[in-house]
């Protein structure tokens, strides 16, 4: 099964939101519109997925994604857009248009239709609406149908005869013989176009989907509806945006943030690298006796980086701080620590000159303050104490893009070569900054991301991103491909200044 997003169009009705970029990228929680489409076609197993694109193409460029261009977007339509990527009109095929938010079960009732075409249909579409202070109903898409839920007509500007009647949602599955039909109705009337004679006069290139669709099925051409009642919204104008906005429970079921720490909590002790001992031992060796000291770890997840410091030092007092409950939920309570839930920008409930150390273990590249981060720290450790930083890097100023790259389809983050975290460590008044580079060999892509918390859409483009590295990027990973996995060299700094 294959997807077809028609993307190629300007938007009217939403330049302040879509701004100078493609309708399909305006965010929703963080996530484009696309995005949220992709993801949600993954998740019903289709993962052979075409964009067509137009206006701003280049700005639609995620991977693992085929993409064919419709440089005449302006002048043409929907219909034209499909024929761009005929090549990919060859299998069973869902088309659906780029300025929709479905649910999956809203696409798993459409795959599950036998017939040859398939067409979603909302019959509730007045209340699917309600939120439009004006609806022009000659601008919607209708068709009427029959007890059989066959079309009988279907298209703008229609005349419903008191039939029944539904909103075409922009969906459309056809199977291997639908598609070929579909193809050659479009080749007759294209063949035939020139003097207007189908189509109700309109020109091919400025038709839309439905007018193809209606013109077949007055020429006895089965074509089917499956009843939608919800979990579909249409984005067309600013009203439709706003409800996507206010409609939380519906979006929610839609949108996955990029990593979930929830469901990461679940399976972080299981990621390699979290119990590798390389990095944790340096940072106990910066901290020096922590016998009857207090120290404070940022960021603390699991308790990692605490219990490390407990096993060496057990008659320390030990603090941390978390944004995830649930990450340090997975800390055994009989150990002692003292946490609470915070964000690392603010320390407010610890006193100053309050910790002999401060040690913060992949955590202040999550940071929404890098600067007011770093003020609190000092504020609260000690004249004389000690911060510690670990955090991971790009293995050379050349990965540094693929770096970033990669990392947009996990999180929001900084990334950090050590010259960075020194510089940081400078500005925040630290002095005495000592560091050390640690390269932790053999690191599985695979167990990484399995248990990263990570949707599977982004799971499989970071995967891609790796496998379709440049030679220089593989080469200073020393990536290795074993089987499905790539076994990687991956490299950190632990860097520690003085108050």
């Amino acid at each position: 099964m294959k997807a077809i997003l028609l993307n190629a169009g300007k938007s009217s009705d939403l330049t302040w939101i879509t701004a100078d970029k493609p309708k399909c990228l305006m965010e929703i929680e963080d996530n484009s519109l696309l995005e949220i489409q992709i993801n949600t076609l993954y998740k019903c197993g289709i993962d052979d997925i075409t964009v067509v694109r137009g206006y701003k193409k280049e700005k639609i460029n995620i991977p693992g994604i085929k993409y064919y261009d419709n440089d005449n977007y302006a002048e043409t339509n929907v219909l034209y857009s499909l024929f761009c990527a005929r090549n990919e009109l060859n299998d069973e095929v869902l088309i659906i248009y780029g300025d929709i938010l479905f649910e999956e079960d809203t696409i798993r009732r459409i795959l599950d239709s036998k017939k040859d075409i398939s067409i979603g249909v909302m019959t509730n579409w007045k209340e699917n609406l309600s939120h439009r202070a004006a609806l022009d109903y000659n601008d919607l898409e209708m068709l009427t149908f029959d007890a059989e839920n066959r079309v009988n007509r279907i298209g703008k500007n229609l005349d419903s005869n008191n039939e029944n009647i539904g909103l075409f949602i922009g969906i459309i599955k056809c199977s291997n013989n639908g598609i070929e039909i579909l193809k050659k109705n479009y080749d007759r009337i294209k063949s035939a176009n020139e003097g207007k004679l189908y189509l109700k006069n309109i020109d091919i290139e400025k038709a839309w989907a439905t007018d193809l669709l209606d013109e077949m099925a007055e020429f006895g051409v089965p074509l089917h509806c499956v009843i939608i009642e919800r979990g579909w919204l249409e984005i067309n104008c600013e009203e439709d945006y706003e409800r996507a906005l206010s409609d939380t429970k519906f979006i929610r079921r839609l949108v996955k943030i990029k990593t979930d720490w929830a469901t990461r909590s679940e399976t972080y002790n299981n990621i390699a690298w979290v119990n590798r001992d390389e990095t944790l031992n340096e940072m106990v060796n910066f901290a020096g006796d922590l016998e009857n000291k207090k120290a404070l770890d940022i960021g603390t997840g699991t308790g990692k980086v605490l219990k490390t410091l407990k096993d060496k030092y057990p008659n320390g007092n030990y603090y941390g701080i978390d944004i995830s409950k649930e990450m340090m939920g997975k800390i055994d309570p009989s150990l002692g620590f003292n946490l609470s839930v915070s964000k690392i920008e603010n320390l407010a409930s610890f006193e100053d000159n309050f910790f002999d150390i401060v040690t913060a273990r992949m955590v202040l590249h999550h940071s929404e303050d890098l600067e007011k981060a770093l003020k609190e720290v000092y504020r609260v450790l000690k004249p004389g104490g000690k911060f510690i930083v670990c955090e991971g890097n790009p293995p050379d100023r050349h990965s540094v893009a693929f770096y970033e790259e990669m990392f947009k389809y996990k999180e929001d983050r900084h990334t950090f070569l050590l010259d960075d975290i020194t510089n940081l460590m400078v500005n925040a008044k630290f002095k005495d900054i000592t560091s050390k580079t640690i390269v932790l060999n053999n690191m599985s892509l695979n167990n990484w991301l399995s248990n990263a918390g990570v949707p599977f859409r982004n799971v499989d483009i970071i995967r891609k991103l790796h496998f379709n590295a440049d030679m220089l990027v593989k080469k200073a990973y020393d990536m290795q491909m074993v089987q499905d996995d790539i076994i990687m060299n991956w490299k950190f700094s632990v860097v520690a200044g003085v108050k």
